[in-house]
Order: structure tokens, then sequence, then C-alpha cells
């Protein structure tokens, strides 16, 4: 045999080993996974912090107050308007407010008149800044859209811009009610997970980015059917985040009717169960999934993604908690030990890429920060939760089971229509719902609803945040035919606090946000705040009180519970509840 000959053989027996090698090595790493123990998810006021620290670092060492509207940014900023929900902390907010007004509230558009996606990402932001009380202009974005409306559906030819791009169009569907918005969305995933062929890609195939066989995503056409050094298929860690924190982001806007909710939600549960079986034993993933070995260092955006999909699958009932919080549980780790140092400076960050390549430990970059946040504040809302619910079901004549809690115990005339709960009562009735399965003494619980204001009479509506036997504390509130609105504190049947909320005028079409803590025991402080969605949340409770009545100092369930006057008109009162969320408070 020929030395070239020679060599040449052992190089085949050896990438043969190595083959072997590999394929053995995702699921050794499953297995770890699996059989550690992992321990609970730390505090949420711990996670929170990991992502301030995180966010601000990056803020001042980066160039946040000069940062532009491009793709890179969108996801940190994302997480600052995550961080403004988590915190209420006004220094966030105005970052916010800077960054728009120095882009002049205008997405990074290219000088085309056809859109590139990763350059509307911003426009996300935008329309949720707006939402927690930044004076957004999104008069710029209003154009954009629909300038966007005659895009081609091949204008989205590689996966990340599912992550830029698809959460928009149900967003503005919304914002407009026109329908040719809401048809977008599915155009796009479609042509992306079915054909995915681009000029800019020639010679590719048709055959689609999703790859059944292995539950995962090629990032364009390019790498359709590539395989790598070691003999695999080359599956982008970050590119599959990109795609699986689309789902979560679009499902987050998308109506539950809508004919695309179905495929979203089985593509995320999809990945997730694929995912949880690549996950290294440190809780992170490597840059290339399923050639981990090629790249062996954590890789910090792809793991931030999927744990940012996978909390919100849980909070929502879309992944199985026993299954995957352990999952979570342990990425968290990862992230907060492994990526973020004591400095702020988060590590392990891939670079901007299309391909597996090695995480920088000197560099960090904007999007990195921002899925870091973006999975802090979910993974915050599984930290101590305890019961979650966005009423994503149909259920008539009763509420159902929430999708963390338990089954609602509810009056006559609740049911739940398109993702809302319907709360109906007659005039001088009240009527309640109740999550026994909930036993908390220390709790805060949040909910948003809306409802027809009263042209006579007044409409109630209550959470109850520590229920004992029939008595119980919560916080109501008052709807007047003028529009004002009372927040009270409720003891049992009995008002014990009642404001005249100020500057607050309840308009059709508002929504309200309300909040109520139940914490201690003797005395137990009772404490609430309620604001319009699209205005920031006061930066102090609006009532308080402490009270220690006995038979109340103890652990209690939670519920919701409404009540229309006598003479009220219209009748009966139907009270929307859109989603509603309870968490320990330690």
């Amino acid at each position: 045999m020929a030395t070239s000959e020679y060599f040449d053989t052992m190089k085949t027996v050896l990438a043969l080993l190595l083959t072997v090698l590999v394929v053995v090595l995702p699921t050794a790493q499953s297995s770890q996974t699996a059989q550690a123990a992992p321990a609970a998810l730390p505090s949420r006021s711990s996670i929170v912090q990991a992502a301030r620290t995180a966010t601000d670092y990056f803020y001042a060492h980066n160039g946040g107050a000069t940062s532009d509207a491009g793709w890179k940014w969108a996801p940190y900023f994302m997480g600052v308007e995550a961080l403004v929900q988590e915190t209420n902390d006004p220094i966030y907010r105005q970052w916010l407010q800077s960054w728009g007004a120095r882009n002049n509230w205008i997405a990074d558009a290219p000088s085309s008149p056809t859109s590139n996606p990763d350059s509307r990402a911003a426009i996300q932001v935008w329309q949720d800044s707006a939402n927690v009380g930044v004076n957004a202009n999104l008069a710029p974005s209003d154009r954009f859209m629909a300038g966007d409306l005659s895009l081609a559906a091949n204008r989205y030819w590689w996966i990340d811009s599912m992550f830029m791009g698809l959460p928009l169009w149900p967003r503005w569907a919304t914002r407009t009610g026109k329908s040719a918005y809401q048809m977008k969305h599915s155009q796009f995933y479609n042509f992306l997970k079915n054909d995915g062929t681009t000029s800019v890609r020639p010679g590719c195939v048709a055959d689609g980015l999703f790859d059944a066989a292995e539950q995962l995503w090629w990032r364009d056409c390019k790498y359709v059917g590539q395989r790598d050094s070691l003999g695999h298929k080359v599956m982008w860690a970050r590119g599959n985040g990109w795609v699986i924190g689309a789902m979560a982001r679009t499902l987050m806007v998308l109506p539950p009717a809508d004919p695309q909710y179905t495929e979203y939600k089985t593509m995320l549960q999809t990945m997730a169960a694929r995912l949880a079986q690549l996950q290294g034993s440190d809780g992170m993933w490597r840059s290339s999934l399923l050639s981990p070995s090629l790249f062996p260092a954590p890789e910090t955006s792809a793991t931030a993604l999927f744990v940012y999909a996978m909390a919100y699958g849980i909070r929502t009932g879309l992944l199985d908690s026993a299954t995957y919080l352990p999952v979570i549980t342990r990425a968290w780790a990862g992230l907060s030990t492994l990526s973020l140092k004591s400095s702020g400076f988060l590590s392990n960050c891939q670079g901007v890429g299309e391909a597996p390549a090695k995480p920088s430990t000197t560099t960090s970059i904007a999007y990195c920060v921002g899925a870091f946040t973006l999975a802090a504040s979910e993974v915050a809302r599984l930290s101590g939760v305890l019961a979650s619910d966005t009423f994503g079901r149909t259920v008539t004549g009763a509420l159902g089971s929430a999708e963390l809690g338990g089954s609602w115990t509810a009056a006559t005339g609740f049911s739940v229509v398109r993702g809302v709960a319907q709360l109906t009562t007659p005039p001088g009735t009240t009527r309640a719902a109740y999550l026994n399965g909930v036993s908390s003494q220390d709790t805060e619980v949040r909910t948003t609803l809306n409802l027809v204001r009263p042209t006579t009479g007044s409409a109630y509506v209550a959470v109850i945040g520590r229920r004992v036997g029939t008595a119980s504390y919560g916080a109501r509130v008052v709807v007047a035919p003028s529009g004002s609105v009372k927040l009270q504190i409720r003891r049992t049947n009995s008002t014990v606090v009642d404001l005249i909320v100020p500057r607050l005028t309840y308009a059709p079409g508002n929504r309200l946000q309300l909040r109520l803590q139940v914490t201690g025991a003797s005395p137990t402080a009772i404490r609430a705040k309620v604001w319009k969605v699209g205005t920031a949340e006061p930066s102090t409770w609006q009532v308080t009180k402490t009270d220690s009545t006995a038979g109340l100092q103890s652990v209690g369930s939670i519920g919701l519970m409404v009540y229309s006057g006598s003479n009220s008109v219209p009748a009966p009162l139907v009270v929307s509840v859109e989603e509603l969320w309870a968490g320990s408070t330690r």
C-alpha cells in the first residue's frame, strides 16, 4: 500500500471512530443530565438581580447610551422592557425612551423598498414600550408595517428572521384590526418550513428548512443536508434558539383561535423535547447541537433562548412542568454561574454568524445579553409560582383547569371563550371562582381585565389573595358610569380601605392591570395597585392595610370575584379576564 493511501485509510478509520464517539456523546450528556438531582430554582429576586447585573454592565461598557436600532440591539432592549415589567425601575423605562428617541422611532430599514426582517425587530420593543408607559411614537412603525404587507414570502429565507419578524404580524393585526396583517406570519413561516429557497443562495432545492428527522431547523437552504467534519448534520444552536424563541414570542400575542396557533404550539413542544435530549451535564448547550465536541465550550445565547421559550411553555401550560422544570433549573444554574461573571460581564457568547463556532470569553454582544435577560424574566415568573392561567382553551359553563394551579371552582355563568375568561353576573349578584389547590400565606396576584363601562350603577371586580374557609383578603376595583375607578381593600364582605384612584379614568376599550400582595400574619399586610394597560405601573402601592383578624392569619387559596350593582346597566355584567398569575413573595 502506498504511503498516501495508508494515511487516507487511517484518516477514514479515525473519522469513523470519532463519529461513533460523538453519536454517543449527546446521549451520554443527556443521561448525566437526567440522573442529576437538580436543586430548586433560586429566589425570584436573585434571578431578577442577575438580569439587572448583566444588563447594567453591558449598557455601561458597550455603548448602550448610543446604541442604534439594528437587530443586534433589539433583543437587548426586549430584555430591558422585560425588566421594566419585573422591577418597575424607572431607569429602564428611561433607557427605552432614550433608545427610541435617539433613533427617531425608526426601525433600521435598508434603503431598498423591501424590508429586511432583521431591520424590523425594534418595532416589537417600541410597541411593548408603549404598553409600559414609554411615550413611543409608533407612526413610523405603522408606515413600515403597511409597506411590508407587499413582501413576498421568500423575504424571510433564514431562520433568524422568525424571531425578528414573525411576532410583529399578529401585533399589527390587533393594532389595526386588519386581517391582511394576520395572514402574513403564516405565509413566512410556511415558506421557511416547506420551501426556503432564495436567490441569495443559488442552487438550493425547495426541501424546506425543518428537518423532521432531527426535529430541528437548518439555518438556511445553503446548509440543508450539510455535514460537519464528524459526519453530523450542521444544526446551529443559536439559529434554533431564534426559532423556538420566535414560537414563544408569537404565541404571546397570537389569539388561540388563529389557524396557525396549533402549529406554533406543536413546534415549540417538538423542539423542546429534542433540545432537552441534547442538554449538557452542566445545563448548557453547545454551539453545534449534534457535534458538541467540535466547540466544547458552553454557548450562552442559544442556551438563554432555549430557556426563555421552555420557561414560557411551562408557565402557560404548553410544556409539562415535571419534565421541563429540571431542564430549566439546570440551564439557569449554568447561565448564572458559568456565563455571568461577578462583574456583570456575560461570557461564552458566540459572535455574529450563521453556523456553529467557538464562543468568546473576552467579548460579549447585545443580543446575547438580551437573550439572557429574557430568559431570566421567564424563569423569575416560575420561581415561587403558585398559579398561572392565560385561559388558552374553550370551556362552556366553567373555567376548567388553570395551566398551573389546578382546577377552578367557578360559579355558573363563567366560561372561557377564545382564550379569555368571561365572568358573567346578573344585577345584585356576586359570583366567584377559586383556585383551591393553591395554598400560600405570602402571595402576590396579578391579573389583566376589561369590561363594558356601566351607564347606570357600578361594576365590581376583585382578586382574592388569601381565602381561608369563607373569609378572605382581597383587592377590588369599582368602575362607575363616569369612568372613575375606586380601588378597595376588602376583608371578606367588608371594605376596609376605599380610594378613588387619581388620574385614572376608565374608557371603552381600556384594559386594567390589578396587582395585590397579601403577606405576613398577625398582622397581615395587604396592599394593591391598579393602572391602565399602556401606562406606567404606579411606583408605590395605592392602598395598604394591616389586619389581624382571627381565622385569616394562615395560608389560603386565591380567586376572582365579580359583583354588579342592583340597578346596573348593561346587564348582566361581563368581565373579561385575560390572564392571572400568582406567586410567593418570599
